[in-house]
């Protein structure tokens, strides 16, 4: 059996030392060089584009397989339109980044690269202002209210507790589960008041309704082309139990969720793309069908999904999003695409396996069983390193890809991974 670990690949220059392009090569600077948005750089290298991969972190994988490493603040968006400008790129990808799509979209704007309006990204990857959006557009949303002071947040929580109680505290502007907390109580809230708020870039705090789903949270990734949704994997979450509830720990595809309702969370996101004048590139979606039969989009994030859900998807259905992703970035043509919902789709999960103790990372141990369905590793950490109990999805070692014969299959593995997939410390 063979598992195909994600590595790094060697590169050609396509560009000579004065940044004048050969062939008609077109320049795309990826946003982001960690291990997972290296993606992006090993897929726009294997198009023949020519890549600048940019952050401040010299020793980013990333920057090994790219053409060229640009040092600069990426979240600092005047920084980086400077340096776009300097290497007279042709697009740019905030591959897998809540806090960077609102930078690529400033500097596509600005320039006049292929990329979607700023204020409409600002408004995606803002959850006070996307639940605004919502509200104001005749969507369903819950209530909410944003905060940068605590005295305000349990005031404001203390009114709408008497409404029906347990509520949601978060960064405005964070992505993932970090910040992210339950709460149903006022003590609640201001225990983890400053850690929620240390997650925020602009330092707000959305408070906001827990809405009693029905089955289970889906997640997955949309794909835009000419303001077209031609793309919509939605895959199911599956959570870390315990006080970490909020951390999903695994996405299965495709989701359980009716063929109806996938369809009826399509429409809802057209006219959400369509009010917001949204024309090209991925988006990560996030959403809940609550008791009433109505469907809450919890977040919309303008970029790839994070954990690699391209490759999960892509594995599933057979729809390379990081080659559209890359190409809708510099303008290329996009292939065909005859259907949104892909109605044969393979059964492929991630899991993401964590520490059950603090120590040491000794090895990612496997049954026979469940070796003989992986299909892909993304190593995220390294022998070794100091590893912590999961707190708020950053502790997770890899990105596990697996591959089953049936849904039941599928569902039963993840609900007893502790006997197929561990984490050893010392």
């Amino acid at each position: 059996m063979k598992i195909n670990f994600t590595q790094q690949e060697k590169v050609s220059k396509k560009l000579s030392p004065s940044g004048e392009k050969e062939g008609g090569c077109k320049k795309l600077m990826v946003l982001g060089g960690n291990i997972v948005q290296m993606e992006a750089t090993l897929e726009a290298k294997r198009q023949g584009y020519y890549v600048i991969s940019a952050d401040l972190h010299e020793d980013n994988p990333g920057h090994k397989v790219a053409d060229e490493y640009c040092k600069v603040d990426i979240v600092d968006k005047e920084a980086v339109l400077r340096e776009a400008r300097r290497l007279n790129i042709d697009g740019i990808v905030p591959y897998s980044s809540d806090t960077l799509a609102p930078v690529a979209a400033y500097v596509a704007e600005e320039m006049g690269l292929p990329g979607n309006p700023y204020k409409a990204v600002c408004t995606l990857t803002h959850k006070d202002l996307f639940r605004k959006f919502l509200t104001d557009n005749g969507f369903s949303a819950p209530w909410s209210d944003s905060f940068t002071n605590l005295d305000e947040a349990i005031i404001y929580f203390r009114k709408k507790g008497k409404e029906g109680g347990k509520a949601i505290m978060k960064p405005v502007d964070s992505a993932g589960s970090r910040g992210v907390f339950a709460i149903t109580s006022e003590e609640e809230l201001k225990e983890h008041w400053k850690e929620s708020l240390s997650y925020s870039i602009c330092g707000r705090v959305i408070v906001e309704q827990f809405i009693e789903k029905v089955g289970h949270q889906l997640d997955g990734d949309i794909f835009l082309d000419n303001g077209k949704i031609i793309f919509a994997g939605f895959c199911d979450q599956h959570h870390v139990a315990g006080k970490a509830s909020l951390v999903p720990i695994s996405l299965s595809f495709p989701s359980e969720l009716s063929r109806e309702l996938k369809q009826k969370a399509v429409d809802e996101l057209q006219r959400i793309f369509s009010l917001l004048g949204m024309k090209t590139g991925p988006c990560n979606v996030e959403f809940v069908v609550g008791k009433d039969g109505e469907i809450y989009f919890l977040d919309l994030g303008p970029r790839n999904g994070g954990c690699n859900i391209p490759y999960l998807e892509q594995a599933a259905t057979g729809f390379n999003e990081n080659t559209y992703t890359i190409r809708a970035a510099v303008g290329d043509k996009l292939p065909k695409r005859d259907k949104v919902l892909c109605d044969n789709a393979k059964y492929v999960m991630y899991y993401r396996p964590y520490a059950n103790e603090n120590g040491r990372y000794k090895e990612l141990w496997m049954s026979e069983y469940f070796r003989n369905k992986v299909i892909n590793i993304t190593h995220l950490m390294n022998i070794g390193d100091e590893i912590q109990l999961t707190h708020n999805g950053n502790d997770t070692v890899a990105v596990v890809f697996a591959k089953f014969d049936n849904q039941q299959e599928m569902l039963e593995t993840i609900d007893n991974m502790s006997a197929h997939l561990r984490v050893i410390t010392e």
